[in-house]
C-alpha cells in the first residue's frame, strides 16, 4: 500500500478503520503508530514508497497502548531496528507486563457490547519500549517533535505536534474525525472527563493540520475546529 502525501514530508497510511503516519526527516523516517497485528508488510511497503528500505524507518512514536495502535510495533522494530517512544503510564501494557484493559463498562455500549468486543479484539503483541516520553518534551527528531500528554482515552495517551508548515498535530485517539470531529470512541475511553480536558488542551495549540488515528485528516485551520469542539464540550 502506498502512502498518501498529506503535506510535503508527511504521509498517511490508511489501514481500514485505523491510520498510521510517516514523517520524512533528515535522520530517516518517523512512524506514528503501527496499526493492528500483522500490518508490518503494509507499513513497510509504505516506507519503501517514501524512502526505500526498512532500515530507513528510525523512530516509532506511539500515541497509546491499544492493540490497533501497537499491534505491529514489535514486528516493525525487528525489521527496522527503529526506536519506540511511549508515555510511562502506557509502557507496562505496551511491554506486556500488564494486560490490555477491557471496554469501559460505565458506558451503556460498554455494558452491552463490551464482552463481545473484547472477544473479537486481536491479542496484543508485547514490544520493547526504548524511550519514555513526558508532557512538553521536545524530541530531537523530525525537526523537533513536541510531546503533548493527552490522557483520557488511556492514562498515557500522547499526541505529537510537528513544528513548521503551520503545525501538524498527530492526534492519535484523543479525538476522532469519523463523521465529524468529536470525542474518542467512548466504549474504549478510560476517563471521559479527562478526555474532554485533553481536547481543551489541544485546542490551545497552534496547528493547521490534524491527523487522526480514526477518521479523515483535517486540513486548514484545524486548531479552530478543535476550539469550537472544546467550547461545545464546555457547555
Amino acid at each position: 500500500m502506498a502512502a498518501d502525501e498529506i503535506i510535503s514530508g508527511v504521509y498517511g497510511i490508511s489501514m481500514g478503520f485505523v491510520n498510521a503516519f510517516l514523517i520524512k526527516a533528515d535522520e530517516g523516517l518517523v512512524l506514528v503508530d503501527s496499526g493492528l497485528p500483522k500490518r508490518k508488510d503494509t507499513i513497510l511497503k509504505a516506507v519503501a514508497g517514501v524512502a526505500g528500505q526498512p532500515a530507513d524507518l528510525r523512530h516509532i512514536l506511539v500515541t497509546h497502548h491499544h492493540v490497533d495502535h501497537i499491534g505491529s510495533l514489535a514486528d516493525l522494530k525487528e525489521a527496522s531496528d527503529a526506536k519506540s517512544y511511549v508515555h510511562p503510564a502506557d509502557t507496562p501494557i505496551v511491554r506486556g507486563d500488564q494486560p490490555q484493559p477491557g471496554a469501559n463498562r460505565t458506558s451503556l455500549l460498554g455494558k452491552l457490547a463490551g464482552p463481545l468486543l473484547e472477544r473479537l479484539s486481536p491479542a496484543a503483541v508485547a514490544a520493547a519500549v526504548d524511550v519514555e516520553v513526558e508532557d512538553g518534551q521536545e524530541l530531537p527528531i523530525g525537526g523537533g517533535v513536541k510531546v503533548v500528554h493527552t490522557p483520557g482515552h488511556t492514562p498515557g495517551h500522547v499526541s505529537y505536534l510537528l513544528p513548521g508548515r503551520g503545525g501538524v498535530l498527530f492526534v492519535g485517539d484523543a479525538a476522532a474525525n469519523i463523521l465529524r470531529l468529536g470525542m474518542p470512541v467512548g466504549v474504549f475511553t478510560a476517563d471521559r472527563e479527562q478526555a474532554k480536558e485533553s481536547i481543551r488542551k489541544l485546542a490551545g495549540l497552534e496547528f493547521d493540520i490534524a491527523c487522526f488515528g480514526h477518521g479523515r485528516v483535517l486540513k486548514g485551520e484545524a486548531n479552530l475546529r478543535f476550539r469550537r469542539l472544546a467550547e461545545k464540550l464546555a457547555r
